[in-house]
């Protein structure tokens, strides 16, 4: 019964999660220079590729960490790439410190709308 109930929530949060799960390691193996083809290779497909000029593009990949229906952590990696290469990275933290947050915030999170790229 218990065999059965792992398997089970294992399957429903596999099929929950429809594209690759971006963690920081694989923000950290990103290095200055590699190619964008191995940039794909190791995050996947970007959130979105905002287009910079001068012929740079920023890669954005997001990293969400949920309890329930609630965000806990949420993470920007902006990967910026100019000749189909790596030049600069940078990790964005939207997330309030703990001892900021209090139970109206937790209580009323729900409708608060997520930032728009």
């Amino acid at each position: 019964m218990k065999k059965t109930f792992l398997i089970i929530l294992s399957s429903l949060f596999l099929l929950s999660c429809g594209s690759k799960a971006i963690t920081s390691d694989d923000f950290y193996q990103v290095d200055v220079g590699m190619s964008s083809k191995e940039v794909k290779e190791k995050m996947g497909t970007p959130y979105s590729v905002k287009n910079l000029g001068n012929g740079e593009v920023q890669y954005k990949y997001i990293e969400r960490v949920r309890a329930g229906d609630r965000v806990l952590l949420e993470k920007h990696y902006l990967i910026t790439i100019k000749d189909g290469k790596v030049t600069s990275k940078k990790v964005i933290d939207l997330n309030r410190p703990v001892y900021e947050r209090n139970s109206y915030d937790m209580q009323t999170s729900l409708s608060e709308e997520l930032p728009k790229d």
